[in-house]
């Protein structure tokens, strides 16, 4: 893409900024984020501060005492541990000696109320910033801008992550490869800047900090030509959020140690999508990353490059030559797929917690009534 052309490209992608809605859009979805980033903070600060607290006590024969050792999932344990200290049961009485005599029990009760709250501000903020993005694209995306959405996803150039309408795929003088190169101009400035907030984030888990590490890498490989590399690094991507998604609820309900393979874990995640109420755009989405991802592990992608020759190297296979659009296109579907995980695995993280605090609120209104 020539200087002159991306120049072109941005000023009519400013234009679509600069509209009265949807500059107010992207005002507004801008201040609900950083609202919710400052609860997430506060929520993940004092998650930390309990998890020393409760780490520092000791446990053991707590399990074994009150549960028999027995493998249980985490909402049965829970019931049993709510049965258990509404009858006064004597087996209850180990955590209250442990608790007792590690002096903290004052401590962690303030700290667990502090993170009730904050855990539910923070719910609150995710659902607010959540509801403003389905709006905008609701009400800002025009029937015409989502036909074109899913010629590209035909093609291959998944953008439904967009927000508002920004990506000028409507101007006729813009072609799908214009979009693509768009990513790569200057130094991959654009595709840097999408994956901008998988690098910033702050005090990563440590598989998110090696699955950020492995997005820069692919990104890095990307810019330094080295297409193999990166397609190698973003299938193994893919992988991984295909099956965090399908895990969401594992081992919650009920006990779930499969090892799914790709068909099982697209069953799961239909399950758990066709569970969770208001989810219309993600299903959508899914509607279409789901069949092209399958036929990607399949090897039948025509709009994909050949995962099998890249990972078992076919170096005799012409389809293992492939260029750096190929990459992008993989960079934009990784994009789409982690936008649905996320979205799956924070409303499964809602109701586990919900359930939660609404199991223990009715335990202790029940216990009331026996006094």
């Amino acid at each position: 893409m020539t200087f002159e052309k991306y120049q072109f490209y941005y000023n009519e992608a400013v234009k679509i900024r600069q509209k009265p809605e949807i500059a107010l859009a992207i005002e507004n979805q801008t201040k609900l984020s950083q609202d919710a980033q400052s609860k997430a903070k506060k929520r993940y600060e004092l998650e930390d501060k309990l998890f020393e607290l409760y780490r520092s006590i000791p446990v053991e024969g707590v399990d074994d005492a009150i549960f028999g050792g027995e493998d249980l999932p985490e909402h049965e344990r829970l019931i049993q541990l709510m049965e258990l200290w509404m009858k006064n049961d004597p087996k209850i009485n180990i955590l209250k000696e442990k608790l007792a005599n590690s002096g903290k029990q004052e401590e962690i009760g303030k700290l667990e109320n502090e993170y009730q709250d904050a855990l539910f501000e923070y719910f609150l903020a995710l659902i607010k910033l959540d509801l403003a993005i389905n709006e905008s694209r609701e009400k800002l995306f025009s029937q015409e801008y989502k036909d074109r959405l899913k010629e590209y996803a035909e093609k291959g150039v998944l953008l439904y992550f967009l927000e508002t309408p920004d990506a000028p795929i409507l101007c006729k003088d813009i072609t799908i490869d214009d979009v693509l190169e768009s990513f790569s101009f200057g130094e991959f400035i654009s595709l840097k800047t999408l994956f901008y907030h998988f690098v910033s984030e702050e005090n990563p888990s440590p598989s998110m900090r090696r699955k950020t590490e492995d997005i820069v890498s692919a990104v890095d490989c990307l810019e330094h030509g080295q297409y193999r590399t990166a397609a190698r690094t973003v299938f193994a991507l893919l992988e991984s959020e295909h099956k965090n998604c399908s895990a969401a609820m594992d081992n919650y309900f009920t006990l779930d140690k499969r090892a799914r393979k790709g068909k099982q874990r697209a069953e799961r995640i239909q399950q758990l999508l066709d569970g969770l109420k208001e989810q219309t755009y993600f299903t959508k989405v899914w509607d279409v990353v789901n069949p092209l991802y399958r036929d990607i592990l399949d090897s039948k992608a025509e709009s994909f490059i050949d995962r099998n020759s890249i990972i078992h190297g076919d170096y005799y296979s012409k389809q293992l030559d492939i260029t750096e659009k190929d990459v992008i296109k993989l960079l934009l579907l990784f994009l789409n797929l982690r936008m649905i995980s996320d979205h799956v695995q924070l409303y499964c993280e809602m109701l586990r917690e919900s359930l939660k605090y609404t199991e223990i609120h009715i335990a202790q209104e029940l216990k009331k009534e026996k006094k």
